[in-house]
Protein backbone atom coordinates (compact mmCIF):
# COMPACT_ATOMS: atom_id res chain seq x y z
CA UNK A 1 0.00 0.00 0.00
CA UNK A 2 1.35 3.25 -1.19
CA UNK A 3 1.77 6.67 1.76
CA UNK A 4 -1.04 8.28 0.15
CA UNK A 5 -3.16 5.14 0.33
CA UNK A 6 -1.93 4.39 4.16
CA UNK A 7 -2.57 8.30 4.96
CA UNK A 8 -5.91 8.16 3.57
CA UNK A 9 -7.00 5.08 5.34
CA UNK A 10 -5.48 6.68 8.56
CA UNK A 11 -7.74 9.95 7.52
CA UNK A 12 -11.27 8.22 6.94
CA UNK A 13 -10.74 5.98 10.49
CA UNK A 14 -10.06 8.94 12.25
CA UNK A 15 -13.29 10.55 10.69
CA UNK A 16 -15.31 7.61 11.13
CA UNK A 17 -13.85 7.72 15.05
CA UNK A 18 -14.53 10.97 15.52
CA UNK A 19 -18.49 10.82 13.89
CA UNK A 20 -18.65 7.74 16.20
CA UNK A 21 -17.83 9.60 19.68
CA UNK A 22 -19.62 12.58 18.89
CA UNK A 23 -22.83 10.76 18.20
CA UNK A 24 -21.98 8.48 21.69
CA UNK A 25 -21.43 11.92 23.06
CA UNK A 26 -24.90 14.14 21.80
CA UNK A 27 -26.51 10.13 22.42
CA UNK A 28 -25.13 10.31 26.08
CA UNK A 29 -26.13 14.34 26.86
CA UNK A 30 -29.44 14.04 24.99
CA UNK A 31 -31.78 15.61 25.53
CA UNK A 32 -29.70 19.10 24.89
CA UNK A 33 -32.80 21.67 24.48
CA UNK A 34 -36.38 21.04 24.45
CA UNK A 35 -38.08 18.18 23.05
CA UNK A 36 -41.55 19.04 20.68
CA UNK A 37 -43.80 16.36 20.49
CA UNK A 38 -46.29 16.87 17.72
CA UNK A 39 -49.99 15.34 17.99
CA UNK A 40 -52.50 15.34 14.99
CA UNK A 41 -55.58 16.03 17.37
CA UNK A 42 -56.55 19.33 18.97
CA UNK A 43 -55.46 19.36 22.62
CA UNK A 44 -57.54 17.80 25.30
CA UNK A 45 -58.08 14.50 22.96
CA UNK A 46 -57.03 11.20 24.27
CA UNK A 47 -53.45 11.55 22.75
CA UNK A 48 -52.55 14.62 23.62
CA UNK A 49 -53.87 14.07 27.22
CA UNK A 50 -51.75 11.16 27.37
CA UNK A 51 -48.39 12.86 26.20
CA UNK A 52 -49.45 16.08 28.57
CA UNK A 53 -49.25 13.40 31.17
CA UNK A 54 -45.68 11.45 30.57
CA UNK A 55 -44.28 15.40 29.56
CA UNK A 56 -43.89 16.12 33.04
CA UNK A 57 -42.21 12.67 34.01
CA UNK A 58 -39.67 13.08 31.54
CA UNK A 59 -38.93 16.54 32.08
CA UNK A 60 -37.75 15.55 36.11
CA UNK A 61 -35.70 13.53 34.79
CA UNK A 62 -34.12 15.12 31.68
CA UNK A 63 -34.34 18.68 32.92
CA UNK A 64 -35.79 19.53 29.50
CA UNK A 65 -39.59 20.71 28.82
CA UNK A 66 -41.90 18.68 26.76
CA UNK A 67 -43.68 20.50 24.52
CA UNK A 68 -46.79 19.61 22.92
CA UNK A 69 -47.43 20.85 19.39
CA UNK A 70 -50.80 20.29 18.02
CA UNK A 71 -51.17 19.40 14.16
CA UNK A 72 -54.79 18.14 13.78
CA UNK A 73 -56.08 17.20 10.67
CA UNK A 74 -55.94 15.28 7.20
CA UNK A 75 -56.20 11.76 9.57
CA UNK A 76 -53.18 12.19 11.17
CA UNK A 77 -50.84 12.85 7.94
CA UNK A 78 -49.97 16.67 8.55
CA UNK A 79 -48.50 15.86 11.82
CA UNK A 80 -46.96 13.11 10.58
CA UNK A 81 -45.61 15.45 7.27
CA UNK A 82 -44.18 17.71 9.72
CA UNK A 83 -42.31 14.74 11.71
CA UNK A 84 -40.76 13.08 8.41
CA UNK A 85 -38.98 16.56 7.79
CA UNK A 86 -37.67 17.36 11.13
CA UNK A 87 -34.20 17.11 12.27
CA UNK A 88 -33.11 13.29 12.95
CA UNK A 89 -31.57 14.34 16.64
CA UNK A 90 -34.92 13.23 18.92
CA UNK A 91 -35.78 16.43 19.98
CA UNK A 92 -38.85 16.34 17.31
CA UNK A 93 -41.36 13.47 17.90
CA UNK A 94 -44.70 12.05 16.34
CA UNK A 95 -46.97 10.72 19.08
CA UNK A 96 -49.79 9.25 16.63
CA UNK A 97 -52.81 6.30 16.54
CA UNK A 98 -51.35 3.49 13.88
CA UNK A 99 -53.38 5.35 11.10
CA UNK A 100 -50.90 7.50 9.59
CA UNK A 101 -48.62 4.25 9.68
CA UNK A 102 -50.54 1.81 8.58
CA UNK A 103 -53.66 2.71 7.11
CA UNK A 104 -53.01 6.52 5.39
CA UNK A 105 -51.29 4.81 3.05
CA UNK A 106 -54.36 2.58 1.51
CA UNK A 107 -56.68 5.35 2.46
CA UNK A 108 -55.13 8.63 0.05
CA UNK A 109 -53.92 8.20 -3.86
CA UNK A 110 -50.59 10.69 -2.40
CA UNK A 111 -49.08 11.41 0.97
CA UNK A 112 -46.28 14.02 1.84
CA UNK A 113 -44.33 11.39 3.76
CA UNK A 114 -43.46 7.67 3.56
CA UNK A 115 -44.99 5.92 6.27
CA UNK A 116 -42.02 2.98 6.39
CA UNK A 117 -39.49 5.09 5.56
CA UNK A 118 -39.67 8.35 7.06
CA UNK A 119 -39.60 7.35 10.69
CA UNK A 120 -37.62 5.59 13.41
CA UNK A 121 -39.80 3.37 15.62
CA UNK A 122 -40.08 4.06 19.15
CA UNK A 123 -42.46 2.47 21.48
CA UNK A 124 -45.94 1.42 21.14
CA UNK A 125 -47.37 2.80 24.70
CA UNK A 126 -50.66 1.84 25.16
CA UNK A 127 -53.79 0.10 23.45
CA UNK A 128 -56.90 1.84 23.83
CA UNK A 129 -59.79 -0.98 23.65
CA UNK A 130 -62.99 -0.15 21.83
CA UNK A 131 -66.44 -0.81 22.89
CA UNK A 132 -70.19 -1.22 21.13
CA UNK A 133 -72.40 1.01 22.18
CA UNK A 134 -76.24 1.04 21.62
CA UNK A 135 -78.84 3.30 22.30
CA UNK A 136 -80.78 2.10 24.76
CA UNK A 137 -83.80 1.57 22.89
CA UNK A 138 -81.95 -1.04 21.09
CA UNK A 139 -83.75 -4.38 21.83
CA UNK A 140 -80.00 -6.07 22.08
CA UNK A 141 -78.66 -6.53 25.10
CA UNK A 142 -75.36 -8.66 24.16
CA UNK A 143 -72.87 -8.57 20.73
CA UNK A 144 -75.09 -11.85 20.24
CA UNK A 145 -78.33 -10.52 19.69
CA UNK A 146 -77.05 -7.25 18.47
CA UNK A 147 -75.88 -9.69 14.94
CA UNK A 148 -79.37 -11.65 15.43
CA UNK A 149 -81.22 -8.22 15.32
CA UNK A 150 -78.91 -6.85 12.40
CA UNK A 151 -79.44 -9.74 10.67
CA UNK A 152 -83.39 -9.86 10.81
CA UNK A 153 -83.75 -6.16 9.85
CA UNK A 154 -81.08 -6.22 6.98
CA UNK A 155 -83.81 -6.40 4.25
CA UNK A 156 -86.49 -4.07 5.44
CA UNK A 157 -84.91 -1.82 8.32
CA UNK A 158 -81.36 -2.09 8.23
CA UNK A 159 -79.58 -1.46 11.75
CA UNK A 160 -77.80 2.38 11.72
CA UNK A 161 -74.18 2.90 12.85
CA UNK A 162 -72.39 5.76 13.30
CA UNK A 163 -68.63 6.47 13.01
CA UNK A 164 -66.19 9.51 13.19
CA UNK A 165 -65.48 9.60 10.02
CA UNK A 166 -64.99 7.60 6.84
CA UNK A 167 -62.32 4.85 6.70
CA UNK A 168 -61.57 5.77 10.49
CA UNK A 169 -60.30 3.38 13.84
CA UNK A 170 -64.28 4.02 14.27
CA UNK A 171 -65.88 2.48 11.27
CA UNK A 172 -63.61 -0.40 10.16
CA UNK A 173 -64.36 -2.18 13.28
CA UNK A 174 -68.06 -2.53 12.32
CA UNK A 175 -67.39 -3.11 8.77
CA UNK A 176 -65.63 -6.15 9.61
CA UNK A 177 -68.47 -7.27 12.07
CA UNK A 178 -70.54 -6.58 9.21
CA UNK A 179 -68.43 -8.88 6.64
CA UNK A 180 -67.51 -11.73 9.52
CA UNK A 181 -71.13 -12.53 9.98
CA UNK A 182 -72.73 -11.37 6.79
CA UNK A 183 -74.71 -8.44 8.29
CA UNK A 184 -76.31 -5.43 5.76
CA UNK A 185 -76.26 -2.06 7.88
CA UNK A 186 -75.78 1.39 6.88
CA UNK A 187 -72.65 3.25 7.73
CA UNK A 188 -73.30 6.73 8.87
CA UNK A 189 -69.91 8.99 9.35
CA UNK A 190 -69.74 12.07 11.20
CA UNK A 191 -66.97 14.30 11.72
CA UNK A 192 -65.81 13.55 14.97
CA UNK A 193 -66.57 11.84 17.93
CA UNK A 194 -68.72 14.14 20.06
CA UNK A 195 -71.58 14.72 17.49
CA UNK A 196 -71.45 11.35 16.82
CA UNK A 197 -72.31 10.93 20.67
CA UNK A 198 -74.90 13.29 20.23
CA UNK A 199 -77.01 11.57 18.15
CA UNK A 200 -76.28 7.98 19.35
CA UNK A 201 -77.58 8.63 22.73
CA UNK A 202 -80.46 11.32 21.26
CA UNK A 203 -81.75 7.93 18.94
CA UNK A 204 -80.65 9.40 15.49
CA UNK A 205 -78.15 6.25 15.25
CA UNK A 206 -78.41 3.51 16.69
CA UNK A 207 -75.11 2.01 17.21
CA UNK A 208 -71.23 2.45 17.52
CA UNK A 209 -67.92 1.59 18.43
CA UNK A 210 -66.36 4.02 20.56
CA UNK A 211 -62.82 4.42 22.72
CA UNK A 212 -63.91 2.81 26.17
CA UNK A 213 -62.70 6.59 27.93
CA UNK A 214 -65.46 8.46 25.86
CA UNK A 215 -68.36 5.65 26.45
CA UNK A 216 -67.71 4.89 29.77
CA UNK A 217 -69.69 8.12 31.68
CA UNK A 218 -72.80 7.41 28.99
CA UNK A 219 -73.21 3.53 30.10
CA UNK A 220 -72.70 4.84 33.54
CA UNK A 221 -75.64 7.03 33.32
CA UNK A 222 -78.03 4.77 31.26
CA UNK A 223 -77.74 6.91 28.03
CA UNK A 224 -76.01 4.10 26.27
CA UNK A 225 -76.05 0.43 26.60
CA UNK A 226 -72.33 -1.67 26.50
CA UNK A 227 -72.66 -5.05 24.40
CA UNK A 228 -68.96 -5.97 24.17
CA UNK A 229 -65.23 -4.63 25.04
CA UNK A 230 -62.62 -6.02 22.18
CA UNK A 231 -59.54 -6.35 24.86
CA UNK A 232 -57.88 -9.33 26.74
CA UNK A 233 -59.63 -9.41 29.46
CA UNK A 234 -62.41 -7.28 31.06
CA UNK A 235 -60.97 -3.38 31.61
CA UNK A 236 -62.10 -1.70 35.17
CA UNK A 237 -63.63 1.42 33.26
CA UNK A 238 -66.55 -0.90 32.27
CA UNK A 239 -66.01 -4.26 34.33
CA UNK A 240 -69.74 -5.22 33.53
CA UNK A 241 -69.26 -5.47 29.96
CA UNK A 242 -67.74 -8.86 28.42
CA UNK A 243 -64.84 -8.95 26.02
CA UNK A 244 -65.23 -10.96 22.93
CA UNK A 245 -63.38 -14.26 24.19
CA UNK A 246 -66.80 -14.52 26.81
CA UNK A 247 -68.76 -14.16 23.96
CA UNK A 248 -69.67 -16.33 20.55
CA UNK A 249 -68.44 -13.94 18.40
CA UNK A 250 -65.24 -13.34 16.90
CA UNK A 251 -63.20 -10.04 17.48
CA UNK A 252 -62.77 -7.75 14.98
CA UNK A 253 -59.82 -5.82 15.91
CA UNK A 254 -61.42 -2.85 17.59
CA UNK A 255 -59.09 -0.94 19.10
CA UNK A 256 -56.10 1.82 18.33
CA UNK A 257 -53.06 1.79 19.89
CA UNK A 258 -50.61 5.36 21.04
CA UNK A 259 -47.10 5.05 19.42
CA UNK A 260 -44.03 7.28 19.47
CA UNK A 261 -41.43 7.98 16.19
CA UNK A 262 -38.92 9.91 15.60
CA UNK A 263 -37.47 10.70 12.27
CA UNK A 264 -35.67 8.70 10.06
CA UNK A 265 -31.88 8.53 10.99
CA UNK A 266 -32.07 9.23 14.71
CA UNK A 267 -29.42 7.39 16.65
CA UNK A 268 -29.95 4.05 17.74
CA UNK A 269 -29.23 5.36 21.31
CA UNK A 270 -31.50 8.02 21.43
CA UNK A 271 -34.04 5.67 20.80
CA UNK A 272 -33.71 3.43 22.94
CA UNK A 273 -33.56 5.85 25.15
CA UNK A 274 -36.84 7.48 24.66
CA UNK A 275 -37.77 3.70 24.99
CA UNK A 276 -36.70 2.73 28.21
CA UNK A 277 -37.99 6.57 29.54
CA UNK A 278 -41.40 5.93 28.16
CA UNK A 279 -41.41 2.30 29.59
CA UNK A 280 -40.25 3.56 33.27
CA UNK A 281 -43.40 6.20 33.12
CA UNK A 282 -46.04 3.36 32.00
CA UNK A 283 -45.04 0.75 34.56
CA UNK A 284 -45.40 3.16 37.43
CA UNK A 285 -48.30 1.75 39.60
CA UNK A 286 -49.34 5.77 40.62
CA UNK A 287 -49.50 7.18 36.84
CA UNK A 288 -51.16 3.63 35.93
CA UNK A 289 -54.04 4.14 38.39
CA UNK A 290 -54.42 7.67 37.31
CA UNK A 291 -53.93 8.16 34.02
CA UNK A 292 -54.46 4.75 32.54
CA UNK A 293 -56.52 2.62 34.12
CA UNK A 294 -59.86 4.96 34.39
CA UNK A 295 -59.60 5.23 30.23
CA UNK A 296 -59.50 1.58 30.02
CA UNK A 297 -55.82 2.04 28.05
CA UNK A 298 -53.83 -1.79 28.43
CA UNK A 299 -50.02 -0.73 28.16
CA UNK A 300 -47.86 -2.44 26.10
CA UNK A 301 -44.60 -0.08 26.19
CA UNK A 302 -42.53 -2.05 23.65
CA UNK A 303 -38.94 -1.83 22.40
CA UNK A 304 -38.33 -0.06 19.01
CA UNK A 305 -37.73 -3.91 17.10
CA UNK A 306 -40.89 -4.85 18.39
CA UNK A 307 -42.86 -1.41 17.75
CA UNK A 308 -41.18 -2.23 13.99
CA UNK A 309 -42.75 -5.74 14.16
CA UNK A 310 -45.79 -4.26 15.28
CA UNK A 311 -46.63 -1.68 12.27
CA UNK A 312 -44.90 -4.32 9.69
CA UNK A 313 -48.09 -7.10 10.44
CA UNK A 314 -50.25 -4.14 10.99
CA UNK A 315 -49.97 -2.63 7.45
CA UNK A 316 -51.71 -6.08 5.31
CA UNK A 317 -54.62 -6.29 8.40
CA UNK A 318 -55.34 -2.40 7.96
CA UNK A 319 -55.17 -2.56 3.94
CA UNK A 320 -58.03 -5.89 4.07
CA UNK A 321 -60.20 -3.43 6.51
CA UNK A 322 -59.85 -0.69 4.32
CA UNK A 323 -60.64 -2.46 1.00
CA UNK A 324 -63.66 -4.72 3.12
CA UNK A 325 -65.13 -0.72 4.30
CA UNK A 326 -64.69 0.38 0.52
CA UNK A 327 -63.49 3.34 2.56
CA UNK A 328 -61.40 6.79 0.47
CA UNK A 329 -60.63 9.59 1.21
CA UNK A 330 -59.61 11.27 -2.02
Amino acid sequence: MTRRRIFSALASAAAAASLFAASAVNATDYPVKPITVVVGYPAGGPTDVLMRAIGPRLTSDWKQPVIIDNRPGANEAIAAQQVSKAPADGHTLLLSTEVPLTQNQFLFRKLNYNPEKDFAPITRLVSSPLVLVVNPSVPANSIEEFVALARSRAAARPVSYASAGNGGVLHLPMAMLAKQNGLNMIHVPYKGVAPLLTDLVSGQVEAAWVAVAGAAPYVHDGRLKALVVDAPMRVKALPQVPVFSETKVAPVQADFNFVLQAPAGTPVVVVEKLADAIRKVLNDPEFQGKYLEPFGFRVVGSTPAELADFLAKDRPRQAERIKTSGASMD
